[in-house]
């Protein structure tokens, strides 16, 4: 099993950094940025979308596979 960690660890390794690092830490430092989450609760927001395209998502999963197998027209 170490020898699986390893090696997906060097494989990792082999990738790029994130070239949206930079982008990320200086959205960070904006001032005010804690009282406008407080107006505008940008987490909680995500999280809702995040929910609504998985369950978008998963409908039109289960219309594809209905339709591939001829359940549905």
């Amino acid at each position: 099993m170490e020898i699986v960690k390893q090696f997906f660890t060097w494989v990792l390794n082999l990738l790029p950094k994130s070239p949206f690092q930079t982008y990320i830490k200086s959205v960070g430092e904006i001032p005010y940025l804690a009282e406008l989450n407080w107006f505008l609760p940008v987490p909680q927001l995500l999280a809702i979308g995040a929910a609504w395209l998985a369950a978008i998502a998963l409908y039109y999963l289960y219309s594809i596979i209905l339709r591939w197998i001829r359940a549905i027209q």
